[in-house]
């Protein structure tokens, strides 16, 4: 038994968001204890809707931190257990290369990322820190955090995620919540190699249905807005990328509508310069020939 869900359980977690998962075949006593990937779905699904707890944990240095200081935001969380060896390293780095694939679409500033440790007291600040340097991490934005021991058990509840304690390690679910502004989770996004259109589904949601007081400006967000739809997924490079041609529909589009816009407002000025002339005729005094 791996100390995490292996890649097909992943897979098989994941088909399940769309095909009902049979019974799983009672286990047999005395075998090693293992996840319930059916339980461990309804799980999850069941804390879509959910607020997010407000527990301090703390970061790499030490230092605490609010969940409530990522609200305003999308946020991406993922659970992790340090003394992982193969799976969790091979989904953070996965992890990475997704958030990375984001940057045409969204940027570093739109969705703040956290990697939370649930095995207390092993997964120290320390350790997090040492995790995420071996692994390189070192995207803006993303944080990895440790709760206290007696607050792992609500975050997990809160989160859905679902693990079982093993001889070898943990059976956990592979997989990423992603939380909305308001700090409600939005969505559960499963698999050990996520791609970045599986996290920018989502997230493109949640920051285009932002409202309106979330923006700083009415043009800025337009601008954004735009710029945002106007990116398509490559499968080839795992990035977002521009979509030239709709750009040139949209310029082309919005150069129609002023030129029609201009045309109209020319028209009327001729128009009501015209009615001006007119009334000015017919107000001027008639005088009488002189005899």
């Amino acid at each position: 038994m791996l100390p995490c869900v292996e890649h097909a359980r992943a897979l098989l977690i994941a088909a399940a968001l769309a095909l009902t998962v049979p019974p799983l075949i009672a286990r047999e006593a005395g075998e090693v204890p293992a996840l319930d990937e059916a339980n461990a779905l309804r799980v999850g699904e069941a804390a879509i809707g959910g607020a997010v707890p407000d527990v301090v944990l703390f970061d790499r240095q030490g230092r605490p931190v609010r969940l409530a200081d990522f609200r305003g935001k999308p946020l991406l969380v993922s659970f992790i257990y340090t003394g992982c060896f193969q799976v969790c390293p091979t989904q953070t780095r996965a992890l990475h290369e997704a958030v990375k694939g984001l940057d045409v679409m969204l940027g570093p500033h739109q969705f703040n990322v956290v990697s939370i440790g649930f095995n207390q007291p092993f997964d120290s600040p320390e350790a997090m820190r040492s995790f995420a340097r071996q692994h390189r991490i070192d995207y803006p934005n993303w944080e990895f955090l440790s709760p206290p021991r007696e607050r792992v058990d609500l975050l997990t509840r809160a989160f859905g995620f679902s693990h079982v304690a093993t001889p070898a390690g943990f059976d956990h679910v592979l997989g990423v919540t992603v939380v909305a502004p308001d700090g409600r989770i939005h969505a559960q996004v499963y698999g050990d190699r996520l791609r970045a259109d599986q996290l920018g589904v989502p997230l493109r949601q949640l920051i285009l249905d932002a409202p309106a007081a979330a923006r700083t400006s009415t043009l800025s967000s337009l601008v954004e807005r735009v710029r945002i739809l106007c990116t398509v997924y490559d499968p080839d490079t795992g990035e977002y990328r521009y979509d030239y041609k709709l750009i040139l529909e949209l310029i082309g589009g919005a150069l129609f509508f002023f030129s029609v816009l201009v045309y109209g407002l020319l028209e009327w000025r001729d128009q009501r310069r015209a009615r001006r002339q007119r009334c000015a005729k017919s107000t001027q005094p008639v005088h009488a020939p002189s005899a």
